[in-house]
């Protein structure tokens, strides 16, 4: 059966409406706009109840905080006399591609002194160093460092990834602007580059459903453009 225009395109009726284009990034239309009113949006986030969780412990905090650096890109490595001693999964995603010979406590340390020997840096032991690198660019620029900031014989490097995508967590989407399962999923995958009809090909979704699942967006969040929404995911990224 054919499906006519006002039934692919559920905004079709309203006088004005632009469709909202799949292999482009989208506007939402002010009258699909007024026409979704959201009992949930970050303006009136101050009313819920906050939840009431148990005190985390070090150990949490310190894999919370982790999380959040890996979801901005960025990766923390430690060394002590010549040797990576202890790093964070995106700080190992961002040696084994530099390295790209292995996985092994030495082909880590050499992708380490490539990135410093780009960067023109050096190490000192005690010290605290922020490399931000780009492998698209080739490029890696020392943007900071703390000398004698650690008491022992280690150095610690914080490498922020400039070819990441800020990817924010769903319970943070969920609390922050009450999305469902099927909104987070679409947020996070705007959020990591993809366009609409790669998303909505590969979920096996219609036009019509990645559409309505995108304007809800909009509204809750309160943005109107897919580039002020993909922006503020960003920022949410740095959220537990």
């Amino acid at each position: 059966m054919e499906l006519s225009q006002n039934q692919f395109y559920p905004y079709a009726n309203w006088k004005g409406t632009q469709m909202l284009n799949l292999n482009q990034s989208a506007t939402l239309p002010k009258s699909i706009a007024s026409h979704h009113q959201s009992k949930e949006s970050i303006f009136n986030i101050s009313n819920r109840a906050p939840s009431i969780v148990p005190d985390p412990s070090p150990r949490d905090r310190r894999d919370d905080l982790t999380a959040v650096f890996g979801r901005i890109g960025c990766g923390q490595v430690l060394l002590r006399h010549g040797r990576v001693v202890e790093i964070s999964p995106t700080g190992r995603a961002i040696l084994e591609r530099e390295g790209r010979l292995g996985t092994t406590p030495e082909t880590l340390y050499g992708a380490v002194k490539q990135l410093v020997s780009r960067a023109s840096a050096q190490i000192p032991v005690g010290s605290t160093s922020w490399l931000a690198t780009s492998a698209k660019e080739g490029i890696t620029a020392l943007i900071c460092q703390i000398v004698n900031s650690r008491s022992d014989e280690t150095s610690a490097i914080i490498l922020l990834d400039l070819d990441a995508r800020p990817e924010p967590s769903p319970r943070a989407l969920q609390s922050l602007f009450g999305l469902t399962a099927a909104e987070i999923q679409l947020a996070v995958e705007l959020a990591r580059g993809l366009n609409l009809l790669h998303i909505a090909r590969s979920r096996g979704l219609s036009r019509t459903t990645i559409r309505s699942q995108l304007a809800s967006l909009f509204v809750k969040t309160q943005t109107r453009r897919q580039a002020d929404l993909v922006a503020l995911l960003g920022r949410v990224a740095v959220l537990p």
